[in-house]
């Protein structure tokens, strides 16, 4: 059987259709599709596909362009309101000569009548529904880019309209996922989350309204065990998104803030002008593929021996020993950068990730987070937290982030968590940051999760064994917990996750037994995921005979701000009082 890939299931529908269409074109894409396209290839890869001219519709100026008829336009569009009325506009006056139509998902048949009465010209060629309608981030891993969800978790009579078009992107993100796949999943979805019930409803009766897009699917899997989608909560494991992260692509995501594989510099300190905006992806940089996964001490190793093998080739004989120094050879050797613009990337990257960790003090608040989340001892957590609070080596980030995860165990010890308010305020917290404490405990207190988050008092898998780095500069790396969502997917490919506490939808034809091992599973994070789980589903997926069986996806991928600004959306009159 295949390994999964939701990156090569991308990649291999917007192949096909650049190369459909032969002779010079331009590719029109929306706000979405742009950056879907720039997950999976580069932009000379997509120029040696004849492709002239890219044009994005929501630009203002889309329609003001000249007419150029010797060139036959690609567009390859999400199917919104909104992107239909322009696609009706341009057919009224086309600049191009033909054009050849591809959907990222279903199109409703009154859509079609629409266009068709526009294209006076009958300049339209063809109209497709190809699902690449995801962003792959890696093999393993995709987002729909939905930064805000929280509200989904209010009671339904309360969505605005905005709401109900999030929950609708998101089927339509899993089903075009189980189409790229090629899957007829059965859905498993979390029993204690009425918001993942809905979701994994909706979707079977999608699957169901489109069953002939599924006939092909059903025919080439006949015989095999059936995979299996499962839909969880983020908040059945509030904890994950807020620590510290001290592997390659987790820390970029957390330290430095990554959107669709791309990273702004601009505000580093002496940053290089080609450096102000970057590209991490793992598909066009072997590096950084190889690499995404290591923990911090091996990063920096491997860095030095990736500088080493480029210096061996020019012949230069300078001595390295910490990141200081590499970063001072790249700036001192430009033309060791011109040749090799990728090592000079990551040895500047790198060696912000450490600036950071140095002057944030996250070394030591790590130190504590980790003892928060995976041991049980109220008093000696108290008195340690409210030194470190005191203290001068961390920032505020760090003490709320702390403080929050202290609310989550302890929940039950108003009179602590009170007084640790105190502590924040005096040291000039605002209101609205320490209002997140009871916010996050309404989003994810033990009343709405499913499960023990801290059962065993091990959730972090006791992180006091640190990885201890030879690199200088570099101490003592936590990477040792596992989150929640790796024992849930564990025991799932096992067959061994509880019926009762992960229902199968009603009316789901291929509701598997619960004992067979899963063949192939897609598991989905409403509320988004986070890199941590992203590498804790790699490692399941490498230790599978048959290679990736798994596929992770989120609503969107969190680091701690992005989560706590989601939390925040939750008003204190919210949902759950």
């Amino acid at each position: 059987m295949a390994m999964l890939s939701i990156v090569a299931g991308v990649q291999e529908y917007i192949q096909a259709m650049v190369d459909r269409i032969s002779g010079m074109k331009v590719l029109i894409l929306d706000a979405d599709t742009i950056g879907i396209i720039s997950m999976v290839f580069s932009q000379s890869d997509i120029l040696q596909h004849e492709v002239f001219l890219v044009e994005c519709i929501d630009s203002d100026h889309f329609f003001s362009q000249e007419k150029m008829r010797h060139m036959n336009a690609v567009c390859f569009l999400r199917p919104t309101n909104k992107n239909f009325l322009k696609l009706s506009q341009e057919l009224k006056s086309p600049k191009y000569n033909e054009y050849h139509l591809f959907f990222t998902n279903v199109v409703p048949h009154m859509r079609l009548e629409q266009l068709a009465c526009c294209d006076e010209y009958e300049a339209v060629q063809q109209v497709q529904e190809f699902f690449a309608d995801v962003f792959a981030v890696n093999h393993d891993l995709f987002s729909l880019n939905l930064p805000s969800t929280v509200r989904l978790t209010e009671d339904q009579s309360r969505w605005t309209s905005y709401m109900e078009s999030v929950f609708e992107r998101t089927i339509e993100g899993l089903l075009a996922t189980c189409l790229t796949l090629r899957m007829m999943p059965a859905i498993r979805f979390t029993g204690s989350s009425e918001l993942t019930r809905q979701i994994a409803h909706r979707l079977q009766t999608r699957i169901t309204e489109e069953q002939s897009l599924f006939e092909t699917i059903e025919r080439e899997k006949r015989g095999e065990a059936t995979p299996v989608l499962l839909l969880l909560d983020r908040r059945n494991d509030p904890v994950t998104p807020l620590l510290n992260q001290w592997t390659y692509q987790a820390m970029l995501h957390e330290l430095l803030g990554m959107e669709n594989n791309r990273i702004d510099m601009s505000k580093v300190p002496g940053i290089r002008p080609e450096l102000e905006m970057i590209v991490m992806s793992p598909n066009q940089d072997q590096f950084f593929d190889e690499n995404l996964l290591s923990n911090f001490g091996d990063l920096c190793e491997n860095i030095k021996k990736y500088v080493e093998q480029y210096q061996k080739q020019t012949k230069n004989t300078a001595r390295i020993e910490s990141i200081e120094e590499m970063q001072r050879f790249v700036d001192e050797y430009p033309e060791f950068r011109r040749m090799s613009g990728n090592v000079s990337k990551h040895v500047t990257v790198v060696h912000e990730l450490s600036r950071i960790i140095e002057a944030n003090g996250l070394l030591e608040a790590s130190q504590l987070e980790q003892e928060l989340a995976c041991s049980e001892n109220r008093q000696e957590h108290y008195r340690s937290l409210v030194e470190m609070l005191r203290g001068t080596s961390i920032t505020n980030m760090e003490r709320l982030r702390l403080v929050l995860l202290f609310a989550l165990r302890y929940e039950h010890e108003a009179n602590s968590i009170s007084q640790l308010k105190e502590v924040l305020r005096s040291k000039g917290i605002g209101e609205d940051q320490i209002g997140l404490v009871d916010q996050m405990q309404r989003y994810a207190g033990s009343h709405v999760r499913s499960s023990d988050l801290f059962q065993n008092k091990s959730f972090l898998q006791m992180a006091k064994h640190a990885v201890t780095s030879s690199f200088k500069g570099v101490e003592n790396v936590y990477t040792q917990h596992k989150t929640h969502l790796a024992g849930v997917v564990d025991s799932l490919m096992k067959g061994k996750l509880k019926e009762t506490s992960y229902p199968y939808v009603e009316g789901c034809r291929y509701a598997a037994p619960v004992k067979d091992q899963v063949p192939r599973a897609v598991v989905f994070v409403v509320g988004g995921c986070t890199f941590e789980e992203a590498r804790d589903i790699a490692e399941l997926n490498k230790s599978f005979d048959g290679g990736r069986s798994i596929v992770l996806g989120g609503t969107t991928i969190h680091n701690s701000r992005s989560f706590l600004t989601d939390v925040a959306q939750l008003n204190v009159k919210g949902a759950y009082d």
